[in-house]
């Protein structure tokens, strides 16, 4: 499942809702957007925030909130789905917890990002 974020619009869209066994954040739009260009980096920590959904914790790592991701989930998943992402949340390494409750880390995705960037690696 990713989180599409919208830099433009201000939106963030959970898609792939049912897919549990992994969590990215995707930078949607604008194509031109980078984890290289401090505006683009500053502007999706600000749409994050905005958005209730979690954090930036560098250009292609974020902490995103679990509970914002039931909220976009619901309605697009079926019964089981709280079971799986439960499970999700349970087997992760990179479960935070803090002053918002439960909250995973995951990769930032950028558009025109290879496919080594997308793995959260330089």
């Amino acid at each position: 499942m990713e989180l599409v974020v919208d830099l433009e619009r201000v939106t963030v869209v959970l898609a792939n809702p049912a897919d549990v066994t992994d969590l990215q954040v995707r930078v949607g739009a604008p194509d031109r957007a980078s984890a290289s260009a401090e505006a683009d980096v500053h502007r999706l920590h600000d749409v994050l925030a905005a958005a209730y959904v979690g954090r930036l914790d560098a250009p292609r790592q974020a902490v995103v909130r679990a509970d914002a991701i039931r909220f976009h989930a619901a309605g697009q998943v079926d019964d089981r789905w709280e079971e799986r992402f439960s499970g999700l949340c349970g087997a992760r390494a990179a479960v935070v917890e803090g002053a918002e409750g439960l909250s995973l880390r995951a990769p930032v995705r950028w558009p025109g990002d290879s496919p080594v960037q997308a793995a959260g690696h330089p």
